[in-house]
């Protein structure tokens, strides 16, 4: 487990961009209904929720692995779950470019504003609070992985 540990601890935005976007496409995929899976838009919007999960883990994984900043397993929780806010924050104004392109035609830039503040609020209530509660999970598993372990 050390050798993992230790590349987190070197690489922590590699890291948390894979461990974030992986789960996250593995969860979404297996979300769906099984005949939906890979047919139409859900497999686009399961690469999209895992890419929004890994450039949002790239960004905090510094943070989650930082010991003076993520002091206990609650706070990476929690920088887990912020990781998993900030995707739908990245995820909501990619997918109103997507129904934009497929014939969604809001009326003026307030409207393209509103559309995404409802994406996202709807896009977490559909499947983003359990994004958010497996998010928590991978958040306190990177951090229990590059603790230092202390010697026994």
């Amino acid at each position: 487990m050390e050798p993992l540990g230790s590349y987190i601890r070197h690489r922590p935005r590699t890291a948390a961009a894979l461990a974030f976007g992986s789960i996250t496409m593995a969860v979404t995929h297996f979300a769906w209904v099984p005949d939906a899976r890979m047919n139409g838009m859900a497999p686009a919007l399961t690469i999209a929720a895992g890419v929004a999960h890994a450039l949002a883990g790239a960004i905090t994984g510094r943070r989650l692995v930082d010991g003076t900043r993520t002091r206990t397993s609650l706070q990476a929780g929690l920088v887990g779950a912020g990781t998993s806010l900030l995707a739908v924050a990245l995820f909501s104004p990619a997918f109103v470019v997507i129904l934009r392109a497929t014939d969604v035609h809001p009326s003026n830039a307030l409207s393209y504003l509103v559309l995404t503040v409802l994406t996202g609020v709807f896009s977490f209530l559909g499947v983003g609070w359990a994004l958010l509660l497996i998010s928590v999970g991978v958040g306190w598993g990177l951090y229990r992985v590059a603790a230092p372990q202390s010697p026994a």
